[in-house]
């Protein structure tokens, strides 16, 4: 189970925190980038920090041989709730993009103006 536990502590922390990092300065993949407002990069970054925290803690205090009852009551109260507020902050930026955009006039590829007919 340790062996278990500290793969699930690496892995986090060479996936998550490192794209944590880098969305939060305001990177993201190429595909992302024209579809995603700078500002929705930056709270996916913190969204990817808070699940990072979430993901680590219960494994964390499982490793540091905190008595069982206290270690259940800071996993019971730290993962679930942790990674709710990271899908919260996700799905609260994507709704923030959509309105935007749907509050900006469209313009075409090339950005030019449509014209009117009639």
């Amino acid at each position: 189970m340790t062996v278990f536990l500290w793969c699930w502590i690496g892995l986090f922390t060479a996936v998550l925190l490192p794209l944590g990092i880098a969305m939060l300065r305001g990177w993201a993949p190429r595909r992302a980038r024209p579809r995603w407002s700078p500002a929705r990069i930056r709270v996916q970054g913190v969204s990817a920090l808070v699940l990072y925290v979430g993901g680590v803690v219960p494994a964390a205090a499982e490793l540091a041989g905190m008595p069982s009852e206290a270690a259940d009551v800071l996993r019971s109260a730290t993962a679930p709730h942790l990674v709710f507020l990271s899908l919260g902050l996700q799905g609260g930026a994507a709704l923030t993009d959509w309105f935007g955009r749907r509050t900006q006039p469209w313009t075409g590829p090339s950005g030019a103006q449509p014209r009117r007919l009639g």
